[in-house]
């Protein structure tokens, strides 16, 4: 039976985030991080069904806001090191007690999972959904799956040929799909997400 905790962190943007913490049960060393996108919440499709595989998988859960987010304004580029010291506080509040930690990211939230794992002395493994440029950096120096989609705007196979392949670390494309893993055709975005799905399951139960 999960429980759900909200915990309260106040944030640079003077507003406290409330971050959704569901346990499992009270030994679980088991724990999935989701951070979003810029504009694109845990609550969108390809990181809503992220955190219920990892539930269904027998893992914690904790879905990360941006104190932007729950400032319900923009961000600022400038501010992002603002976004990863609240982020690593939400993170650094329950981590310990897990033996096996997961980081699901979505683009920006790539570089923030990347720097809040640097903070953190544990391994970690990483599922980078439709990372960003500068976030090959952090994929090439964490054991992690990379996600993009062919027709993303932001992340090319340029960009990908940069990423060292090996055992630990994969690169998988999606035909079609674009930065938010869907495509102009409703089912087709459908048959992406149970694409998705059957990644999140294999990654997550290895």
């Amino acid at each position: 039976m999960k429980k759900l905790e909200i915990l309260t962190v106040p944030s640079f943007w003077k507003t406290e985030m409330k971050q959704k913490y569901y346990q499992l049960h009270e030994e679980n060393s088991k724990l999935v991080v989701l951070f979003p996108g810029k504009n694109y919440s845990c609550e969108k499709p390809s990181l809503h069904f992220a955190g219920t595989s990892a539930i269904q998988s027998g893992f914690d859960l904790l879905v990360l806001e941006y104190g932007y987010q729950a400032a319900r304004t923009n961000l600022d580029i400038n501010d992002l090191p603002r976004v990863i010291e609240d982020s690593h506080e939400s993170v650094r509040r329950i981590i310990n007690k897990y033996n096996e930690v997961i980081f699901i990211s979505k683009s920006i939230g790539t570089i923030v999972a990347g720097e809040v794992h640097g903070k953190l002395d544990i391994p970690i493994r990483h599922l980078f959904l439709t990372p960003i440029k500068d976030t090959v950096h952090y994929i090439n120096k964490y054991n992690g799956l990379v996600v993009y989609g062919t027709k993303d705007e932001v992340f090319n196979t340029e960009l990908a040929n940069q990423i060292n392949i090996d055992k630990v670390r994969r690169v998988i494309e999606i035909p079609n799909a674009n930065h938010s893993l869907e495509t102009n055709n409703v089912e087709e975005s459908i048959e992406i997400l149970g694409k998705l799905v059957r990644i999140y399951m294999d990654f997550l139960n290895k």
